[in-house]
C-alpha cells in the first residue's frame, strides 16, 4: 500500500499530461460532457498502459496519508497477505491430498479422500481464477467502453445511477494517479486543453462545465482545466439554460465562479496582423 509522506509533497520534479479535447469533434452525441469523461480515461489508459490500471481496478488501494514524520512510501498491507497465504496453503493442502488419493497405494480405492481434495482445491482455486480474470475484464474491457455503453443504455439515462457509476469510473482514475505518483516518485498533473465549445449547442456547453466541476470535486484530484473560449458567445448558451437560476441569470458571473484563473487576450490589431503574414511569408521560399 502505498504512502502519502512530506518528502514526496515537496518532490519538484512534475510531469504533465496533455490531453486536447475538440468539443466540435463530440458536437453530434447527446451528452457531450460523457466524451470528455471518455477522452479523459483513454488518454490515462494509453500513457500508463492497460495492464498497470487493470491491475489496480482489481488490487489497487488508493494510497493513505502518513500519520508522522515517517519516510516509509511502502508498507505491506496486512489483511491481504494473510488471506492470500491462506488461500495458497488451503489450495496447497487440497492438491496434496487429491495427489495422495490417486498416487498412493491402498488409498487410491478410498473415493471420499479424493472428493475432500478436489473440493478444497477447487474452491481455493477459484478465488485465484476469479482475481485473473477479474483483471482479464478490465483489460480487454476499458473506462471508455463502459462509460459508453452506460451512456448507450436507456435503463440508466435518466437515473442517479448512471452518474454514480461515471463517478466511480472518475474515482477510480483518481487514486490511479495518485498511487502511480508514489510508484514513479514524481508528482503528476493532468492538463486538460478544452478548445471549440463556443460552437456547440447551449445545453451541450452547460454539460461541459457540469463535467468539470464534477471532475474537479475531489480535493486531490491532478485535473488543470485549460479552457479556451470566447465568452461573448458562451454566455448566452449558458443564460439559455436553467443552469442560471440562483445567479441572477447572469453568465459572466457563472464563468467566473467556474473558472479559477481567467485571462483575456486582445483582438489582433491591423499592424500586427500584417507582421503574422510577411513573418510566415519569409518561411515559406515558394512564396518569395
Amino acid at each position: 500500500e502505498p504512502v502519502v509522506t512530506e518528502g514526496h509533497l515537496r518532490r519538484k520534479n512534475l510531469e504533465f499530461i496533455f490531453i486536447r479535447f475538440s468539443a466540435w469533434e463530440f458536437a453530434g452525441c447527446d451528452k457531450l460532457w460523457a466524451g470528455l469523461v471518455t477522452t479523459l480515461c483513454h488518454h490515462i489508459r494509453q500513457h500508463f498502459g492497460a495492464l498497470p490500471l487493470s491491475v489496480f481496478h482489481v488490487l489497487g488501494s488508493r494510497p493513505r496519508f502518513a500519520s508522522g514524520p515517517s519516510q516509509r512510501e511502502w508498507v505491506l498491507k496486512t489483511g491481504t497477505c494473510l488471506r492470500l497465504w491462506a488461500l495458497l496453503l488451503v489450495l496447497a493442502v487440497g492438491i496434496a491430498i487429491l495427489l495422495v488419493a490417486l498416487l498412493v497405494p491402498g488409498i487410491k480405492e478410498h473415493h471420499a479422500l479424493k472428493v475432500v481434495g478436489s473440493a478444497v482445491a477447487s474452491l481455493s482455486g477459484s478465488s485465484l481464477v476469479l482475481g485473473a480474470l477479474s483483471i482479464l475484464k478490465n483489460f480487454l474491457v476499458s473506462e471508455k467502453k463502459k462509460i459508453e455503453r452506460l451512456t448507450n443504455s436507456d435503463r440508466f439515462a435518466g437515473q442517479l445511477g448512471f452518474m454514480s457509476k461515471i463517478r466511480g469510473e472518475v474515482e477510480v482514475l483518481v487514486d490511479f494517479l495518485a498511487f502511480m505518483e508514489v510508484f514513479e516518485r514524481r508528482r503528476l498533473r493532468v492538463v486538460l486543453e478544452i478548445t471549440s465549445l463556443d460552437l456547440c449547442y447551449p445545453e451541450k456547453v452547460a454539460g461541459v462545465f457540469n463535467a468539470m466541476a464534477t471532475l474537479l470535486s475531489d480535493a486531490n484530484a491532478p485535473f488543470i482545466f485549460v479552457l479556451a473560449v470566447d465568452p461573448s458567445v458562451i454566455v448566452p448558451c449558458l443564460e439559455q439554460t436553467g443552469c442560471m437560476k440562483g445567479l441572477a441569470d447572469n453568465g459572466y458571473l457563472y464563468l467566473n465562479r467556474a473558472v479559477t484563473l481567467p485571462f483575456s487576450i486582445p483582438e489582433m490589431g491591423a499592424r500586427s496582423r500584417l507582421r503574422s503574414v510577411e513573418a510566415a511569408i519569409q518561411t515559406r521560399e515558394d512564396l518569395l
